[in-house]
């Protein structure tokens, strides 16, 4: 079985846009462990969003990221609204940003019959 250690810190919990603008949102990143993390960023929306997800307008900056033991960093989770989509009054949009473990060592994985890949996301949620 193959495990490693994983405590990661995230600031904020949660994200509030206004889809009337652009923006930016910086997310802080901690490694509260002693070993080195590596982390990829994806975007995901829940099965009862689906016509009211964000994702399409979401990116995060980088786009793969090392936090090394202790280490805080800081994404940037930019929202570019879409003109060609109407936000309907009201109306709750929503998807979340998930961090995914990367192994650090392939090999180490080879040898091991399980692997458990850990991930933690946030929700982003925003009104028109």
């Amino acid at each position: 079985m193959y495990s490693r250690e994983f405590n990661i810190s995230i600031n904020p919990t949660k994200i509030e846009l206004d889809l009337n603008k652009d923006s930016i949102t910086d997310i802080h990143l901690i490694n509260n462990g002693e070993k080195t993390i590596k982390l990829i960023p994806y975007f995901e929306t829940p099965l009862e969003f689906q016509n009211k997800g964000l994702d399409s307008m979401l990116q995060c900056y980088p786009k793969f990221i090392t936090l090394e033991a202790k280490e805080i960093k800081v994404i940037k989770l930019s929202f570019q609204k879409n003109n060609n989509k109407i936000f309907e009054k009201d109306e709750l949009y929503k998807s979340y940003i998930i961090f995914k473990e990367l192994p650090n060592n392939s090999k180490e994985i080879l040898e091991n019959s399980i692997v458990i890949v850990n991930e933690v996301g946030i929700s982003i949620t925003g009104r028109n």
